[in-house]
């Protein structure tokens, strides 16, 4: 309805036809929120860009759906998460996450967060993740029925190794003074420009490697360094341990080979990154 001036809105419901217009205008921007299904996530669409939601909002259901109508056709998904919000891949409350799709995209997740961030293309995050072939970062949910098993166990090992980056360097900043939403923006924002700088130079980025998460780390110094409350000394001196410590997770992450993602043993290990953080 932002696309109809008041007029038209009046000229409308005077001929009557003011209901069944505008209902023919809505769409619905549907999806999935994932890293692990994400369950009570408070979803809504950005219109404008600047980050803040403009749209009614709503909250995912336990398998990470939500469904909200519109009448534009140009908007960012926006996923908030709180104390209330359920990893179900895990069991754990995820707080304090933001994860953002462009219009078009049927889920939303740590990938695509990194697509809209860094303004990457599909073939550029997938070839800097290593993502199977012929997998879609913007559709492919890997818990979804009839999809490839291991196509889904790659891709759901992608998206916790990227959470476990950004949760664990975004709770070290809190520990330095850094605010919950500050400190998780700059740590996402440490990982982007690498993908980006990686993605420039045709290069695969892993998450397990002391010398890629050293890239991370590095980042992640010069993005404290302006970002508000922060005692930057109190960081650097964390940032080598929380390196490590990623580093000893994803690579947890990444010896996970039972296909059932909903299985205990897969859920213990996906645990781990909220353990970290």
């Amino acid at each position: 309805m932002r696309n109809l001036s008041p007029l038209s809105l009046l000229v409308l419901t005077a001929c009557g036809g003011g209901n069944s217009t505008i209902s023919s205008l809505l769409t619905s921007a549907s999806g999935k929120v994932i890293k692990g299904p994400l369950n009570n996530a408070l979803v809504g669409l950005d219109y404008d860009g600047d980050g803040v939601v403009d749209s009614a909002t709503v909250r995912t259901d336990a398998n990470g759906g939500y469904s909200i109508s519109t009448t534009e056709t140009t908007y960012t998904v926006i996923a908030v998460t709180d104390a209330s919000t359920i990893d179900t891949s895990s069991g754990a409350v995820l707080s304090g996450v933001t994860l953002k799709a462009p219009e078009g995209a049927t889920v939303v997740t740590p990938t695509t967060t990194l697509m809209k961030e860094g303004n990457l293309t599909v073939e550029q995050v997938a070839s800097v993740l290593g993502l199977p072939d012929g997998v879609d970062p913007l559709t492919f949910n890997p818990y979804a029925d009839g999809v490839s098993a291991s196509d889904a166990l790659a891709v759901e090992k992608a998206s916790q190794q990227i959470m476990s980056v950004v949760n664990a360097f975004a709770s070290t900043a809190e520990g330095a003074g850094a605010t919950e939403a500050a400190a998780y923006t700059a740590a996402l924002n440490s990982i982007v420009e690498v993908v980006k700088t990686k993605a420039a130079s045709s290069e695969t980025l892993d998450l397990t490697s002391t010398a890629d998460l050293a890239l991370i780390k590095t980042q992640a110094k010069t993005e404290m360094a302006s970002t508000s409350g922060v005692n930057t000394t109190a960081f650097d001196a964390l940032a080598d341990d929380t390196a490590t410590a990623v580093e000893n997770v994803n690579t947890k992450i990444d010896s996970i080979t039972d296909t059932d993602l909903t299985s205990d043993a897969s859920k213990n290990i996906f645990s781990t990154t909220q353990v970290l953080a």
